[in-house]
């Protein structure tokens, strides 16, 4: 399903297909890939060799050998995810020392096991590195999301490009207008200041020349601290401490928070259940269980703005690293797109009803999956 917004060119892209969360999203970027002419920007944090990164590779090789220019962004350390779940494979197969593979096993220990085995190869991606059209800029700290084609139109949000993400919760926005990607460059750039008068905004975590820009926290703490009656949270990963805070403030003064929760996460799920059983026992929260991985980054406070794209409410989101959120606010048929998902979201979740439920972690597995939150 594809729902619209009052916004010229900016619209919810959610698909309530329930075998397939994700076939609207990658249909539209395959879509638009087809139909771009002179650019595309793809800045990724997981690309992984399975079907839909050799669909995803092979539709943008033939986009470069028909003269499209390609640049690519993709993200150093999700490497450790490609090569420790799944098929345990890269899309852009580079090598890796002994350390970093040693690390990996080490890291791995604290992940279920999701192992599955197929038959892709490396050639594709190999293919698409060699072009003479392509360029590829390896960059670290990323967890953003996101496609630009033709400089005015943009895919972004919480959806990675690998199989699994057909199974999960999710969330992305298409928007067009070169209005739209001007002002992204701008805010990224750091030549626009982020404006919260504007109905809709980009809201960034950016590292440039060793320095940290990090907005999307404090622009976060400040939509909550403005609720009057409901905040609704469906996040993947949970554990910024500042956060956690202020979801317990702002339940214990009268406002209804509600959380969907995935029942078991892919990764971090002892961190995400240990924080979340700390904010339950200290604030009045309403959760709900989804049996489907929620993966997706959205907070939508009063039915009316939602902040939603990569980031989660983790350290490691907050604190450490590049992240593209959304802002959209007062825009009625935006908002009832969200809500709709929700109220079906909702309805397919399981209500906790005592905070014990919550409680079943593994205390020595979620300190370390929050220390290397803190250290990567």
């Amino acid at each position: 399903m594809e729902n619209g917004s009052g916004h010229p060119g900016v619209n919810l892209l959610s698909d309530l297909n329930d075998s397939d969360g994700a076939a609207l999203t990658f249909d539209r970027v395959v879509q638009r890939i087809r139909q771009a002419s002179t650019s595309i920007i793809i800045h990724m944090f997981v690309w992984r060799n399975d079907q839909i990164g050799n669909l995803i590779g092979q539709e943008v090789l033939d986009a470069a050998n028909r003269g499209v220019k390609v640049h690519i962004l993709k993200d150093l350390g999700a490497q450790m995810y490609e090569r420790i779940e799944m098929n345990r494979k890269s899309f852009f197969n580079r090598s890796i020392g002994a350390w970093s593979r040693l690390l990996y096993r080490i890291r791995a220990l604290t992940f279920p096991d999701t192992y599955v085995e197929d038959e892709y190869g490396f050639e594709l991606g190999r293919q698409l590195m060699a072009h003479e059209n392509v360029t590829i800029q390896w960059v670290d700290h990323t967890h953003t999301k996101y496609y630009i084609f033709d400089q005015k139109i943009m895919i972004t949000g919480s959806i990675n490009i690998e199989d699994r993400h057909r199974g999960y919760r999710d969330y992305m926005a298409e928007i067009v207008g070169c209005e739209f990607i001007d002002r992204f460059i701008s805010r990224r750039t750091g030549a626009a200041e982020y404006d919260p008068d504007r109905s809709f905004e980009f809201v960034l975590n950016v590292i440039a020349d060793g320095k940290k820009r990090f907005e999307i926290k404090p622009v976060m703490l400040q939509l909550m601290s403005r609720a009057k009656k409901s905040v609704y949270i469906e996040m993947a990963y949970i554990g910024d401490p500042d956060l956690s805070r202020k979801i317990i403030e702002i339940s214990n003064r009268g406002v209804e928070v509600t959380v969907l929760f995935s029942k078991a996460a892919n990764i971090g799920n002892d961190i995400n259940y240990r924080s979340l059983f700390h904010v339950c026992k200290r604030g009045r929260i309403n959760v709900y269980l989804s049996e489907k991985m929620i993966h997706s980054k959205l907070v939508l406070i009063d039915d009316q703005t939602v902040i939603m794209g990569s980031a989660n409410m983790s350290v490691f989101s907050m604190r450490k690293a590049v992240e593209l959120d959304l802002v959209v606010k007062d825009d009625q048929a935006f908002i009832e797109s969200v809500k709709e998902t929700r109220d079906l979201r909702v309805s397919e979740g399981q209500k906790v009803d005592s905070v014990d439920q919550l409680g079943r972690y593994n205390g020595v597995i979620a300190a370390m999956q929050q220390l290397h939150q803190y250290l990567h």
